[in-house]
């Protein structure tokens, strides 16, 4: 349990950089299509090149892991991706963080209904305090102007990521994690090249090459490695609950490499989101 612990946990810490990352893309200049592209071309090159030397095992493809792992990078990872950078286009970030943050009740209802897990109250309690944190954390979201687009953009992406979740626990059943993040990420890349009209390295300058190579590697090949390795582990509903430790290392992030103020509000957002993952799952540590 424990490893499944910290496993989820570094997944949100590699996660919550993609923010921090995306701000300073587009003060780069480059649109949403395009650094998801970069990200996802630069983490399938490093990926392979890391798997190549340590693990090729992990490279060989059969019917099955290809045909799973196009579904899920094609239709669950780059609509997710793709619904909340375009969220974000018409609602504050704050606003779609907020709404994307309703996926480990999402995850949990999931888990129950087609999983057939066990019903926890104390993870409804730990849900329920996520939530509260959360809403804390991401105040400013309910000080801004709503567009129904934006939100309805942010709504899907909080569904498919959710769904994303638990399609892939399943698959993990009978797969390798190390195979399947590598061809998720494959597809995914191919499908985000395609929508952009071309991989997107031509012109590129020296910051927007090397912006491109962290994405690849912080929050995507990093990020999805371990969490594969925690939905192994401890299943969607506990990864969904302790990787909500995300919003709180993006609080920092920010408030350390973007200079953005840290509200007392916040503060106490975080007190209570951490109130939500620890207390109510103490027993998993033990």
């Amino acid at each position: 349990m424990i490893k499944g612990i910290a496993a989820a946990v570094l997944s949100a810490s590699c996660y919550a950089t993609l923010v921090i990352f995306g701000k300073i893309g587009m003060g780069l200049g480059l649109t949403s299509v395009h650094m998801l592209t970069l990200r996802f071309i630069f983490g399938t090159i490093i990926l392979l090149g890391f798997l190549l030397i340590f693990n090729r095992s992990a490279l060989r493809p059969t019917k099955s892991l290809v045909l799973k792992s196009a579904f899920v990078g094609l239709f669950f990872y780059l609509g997710q991706s793709l619904m909340f950078f375009r969220s974000i286009e018409y609602i504050p970030a704050s606003t779609a963080s907020l709404i994307l943050y309703f996926y480990p009740l999402a995850v949990l209802l999931l888990s129950v209904l087609f999983l057939r897990e066990k019903f926890r109250s104390s993870s409804l309690v730990s849900v329920l305090l996520i939530l509260g944190g959360c809403c804390l954390v991401f105040y400013d979201a309910f000080l801004r102007s709503f567009s129904t687009t934006g939100i309805t953009y942010a709504a899907i992406a909080m569904v498919l990521f959710s769904a994303y979740l638990i399609v892939t626990q399943y698959i993990l059943k009978t797969e390798n994690s190390t195979s399947v993040t590598f061809y998720v990420m494959l597809f995914t890349a191919l499908g985000y090249t395609v929508l952009n009209g071309g991989t997107g390295f031509s012109g590129l300058t020296g910051q927007q090459f090397a912006l491109g190579v962290a994405l690849g590697v912080i929050p995507s090949a990093l990020a999805m490695g371990f969490l594969y390795a925690a939905l192994k582990t401890i299943g969607a509903a506990y990864t969904s609950i302790f990787s909500s430790v995300e919003p709180v290392i993006t609080l920092i992030l920010a408030g350390v490499f973007l200079g953005e103020e840290i509200v007392s509000f916040q503060i106490f957002g975080v007190v209570l989101l951490m109130a939500g993952i620890i207390i109510p799952n103490m027993r998993m540590t033990r």
